[in-house]
């Protein structure tokens, strides 16, 4: 066996383990603190760091994060006092690689990217909300993230 195949294996083990061990409240909590890992350990949060260093406004600020390729998997559009995303295919990269399958657990990792990546874009602590998800078994993925005025 391949240390990749490994990997894959002990990744699938690890979420079943995680679907058929943990509460739900505490799965959610757990995955959102791996998709800050995600954010900060591979290159998101510097991106974003970088386009907040020159940038005056946030629609400019939406608008460089919309121009980064790979970063997310769809468009960001404020509305209000709310940023708001669609994904029609998954963005996680774990499931792109093929390392792991589609679940709901990953869902709540994604929540946790979009929610570091924010609260660093904006210098505050925001809401992120995952109103559907691929993942889920929606045909799309849509994060709504609350920032306050």
């Amino acid at each position: 066996m391949s240390e990749l195949e490994l990997l894959n294996k002990w990744l699938g083990a690890l979420m079943t383990g995680l679907d058929a061990e943990v509460d739900e409240r505490s799965r959610a909590q757990l995955m959102e603190r791996c998709g800050r890992a995600c954010a900060f350990h591979f290159g998101s949060i510097e991106t974003v760091k970088t386009i907040q260093s020159n940038v005056k406004e946030l629609d400019e600020l939406l608008h460089e994060l919309n121009r980064q390729q790979g970063l997310w998997c769809g468009r960001w559009v404020r509305d209000g006092d709310t940023i708001y995303s669609v994904c029609e295919a998954c963005g996680c990269p774990l499931v792109g690689a093929g390392l792991v399958k589609l679940s709901p657990i990953l869902c709540e990792c994604s929540r946790g990217w979009v929610k570091a990546v924010f609260e660093t874009a904006l210098d505050r602590p925001v809401k992120v909300a995952l109103e559907e998800a691929i993942g889920r078994g929606d045909p799309v993925c849509r994060f709504v993230v609350q920032y306050g005025a």
